[in-house]
């Protein structure tokens, strides 16, 4: 007796010290995800990158401008008579490309291009790590509500084993009655302790995701509101024109439109200016006098056409084109399915709907079912197996509405990622 109170007294401790810890809403959980989850943290810094990458001196449509010294001092001792001198020259060189088929505006396109395509594929990073934190927080949400029930499912059976000792004591229960309520209370016990770990490892892998302390605990609010109001036709549409995954293979179809008109860019010749500004000085002896140095400006202009480079330049626009009917067979492919996943995610989360209601009404019988066997048992009128029958049946009842509460919430979540509504 004294055994199962100690018992007891630390399941509904440990319960306890649950309940007083801090409420973890979904809200708080997606919040601290967004603001120090990695890989979160990386997606960002990979569009960063993405988007300074988007500059016009990258298109090479920016001029050069350079400095170059030289000084050069020769020591001639063969000769007769010997000879020394020393030489330096400085000067300040700018060039620009005037012309290259508009080679660098397509460059500087495909770049604008590569931006939106980093802050997309950032997007679709971070959607896909929320999904995670997503099914981690209502993983443990379950976890923990499943630790709830066992322990109830643990309250019940010490009450029967309690109840079936002192009958005992009064000669109204078989000692097989004790034994078996007392081997249903170990077996509850078992069930309690592994929904303890489950709650526990639960718990450990959403605080990895939100980069908090491993141990750190928490409570759950476990509410949850459904919308039933969607529609698949604007679903659909939102999905065509806000899904980050398939505006990407958008961007990568405009990226291979640019690379085709840059190689063909390349077929055409190349106008280039230089100008130069700068001293020489040129002195007898080794040693070098700023002083009578002359100056001189030089401006030039060249014109380059390739006639024949082996056929590099005609290969690069044939695989140009290749790359670039690929891109669109995969944005149609890609437009394919994300139309399929998001009538199969519309028509899961339904379904998921339809289950939530049918195991309330599950949850409602089991109740009136237990209920109205634990008063026959107390009276003496049902079996001990048919009692231990309707309390398992109540328990799962309870589980399995747990798990389609939190499956239709995360059915619910996946839609929205598909449509492109997840971020706002």
């Amino acid at each position: 007796m004294k055994r199962i109170v100690l018992i007891t007294m630390i399941i509904w401790s440990g319960i306890g010290q649950v309940s007083g810890q801090e409420k973890l809403t979904f809200e708080d959980a997606i919040a601290i995800a967004l603001r120090e989850n990695h890989q979160i943290e990386i997606a960002r810094n990979n569009a960063a990158i993405a988007n300074n990458n988007v500059n016009i001196g990258n298109a090479d449509l920016l001029p050069s401008l350079s400095v170059n010294g030289t000084v050069t001092l020769q020591d001639s001792r063969t000769g007769s008579p010997a000879s020394d001198s020393t030489t330096g020259t400085a000067q300040l060189q700018t060039g620009y490309t005037l012309f290259d088929g508009l080679g660098n505006i397509y460059r500087f396109k495909k770049l604008q291009a590569g931006g939106r395509l980093g802050d997309l594929e950032a997007r679709d990073l971070i959607e896909t790590t929320l999904l995670q934190v997503s099914s981690a927080y209502y993983g443990a949400a379950s976890a923990y509500e499943n630790l709830t029930i066992a322990r109830d499912l643990l309250a019940i059976s010490e009450e029967r084993l309690e109840r079936a000792k002192k009958r005992s004591l009064y000669g109204q229960a078989r000692t097989i009655d004790v034994l078996s309520a007392r081997v249903d209370y170990i077996s509850d016990q078992v069930t309690f302790t592994q929904a303890q770990f489950a709650y526990d490892e639960a718990r450990r892998s959403l605080n990895v995701l939100l980069n908090r302390d491993i141990n750190r605990k928490f409570a759950f609010k476990t509410g949850v509101k459904y919308r039933e109001d969607y529609d698949l036709t604007a679903l659909t549409a939102s999905a065509l024109s806000r899904n980050a995954a398939y505006l990407a293979a958008g961007e990568r179809y405009r990226q291979s439109r640019y690379d085709l008109k840059i190689a063909r860019a390349n077929h055409m010749p190349r106008l280039d200016l230089t100008a130069s500004y700068g001293f020489n000085k040129y002195a007898d002896g080794l040693g070098l006098s700023l002083a009578e140095m002359d100056n001189s400006f030089r401006i030039a202009a060249s014109l380059n056409l390739n006639l024949f480079n082996g056929f590099k330049t005609t290969i690069q626009r044939q695989n140009a084109r290749i790359t670039l009917k690929n891109r669109e067979l995969a944005r149609e492919q890609a437009r394919l399915n994300l139309e399929r996943e998001v009538i199969g995610a519309y028509e899961s989360y339904k379904n998921s709907l339809q289950v939530l209601y049918l195991e309330k009404g599950y949850v409602e019988a089991a109740e009136l079912n237990f209920k109205r066997a634990r008063e026959l048992y107390n009276l003496g009128q049902v079996t001990t197996t048919q009692f231990r029958e309707a309390q398992l049946n109540l328990i799962r009842a309870r589980s399995n509405l747990s798990s389609a509460r939190y499956e239709a919430r995360l059915r619910e979540i996946e839609m929205l990622r598909l449509t492109g509504q997840l971020i706002k």
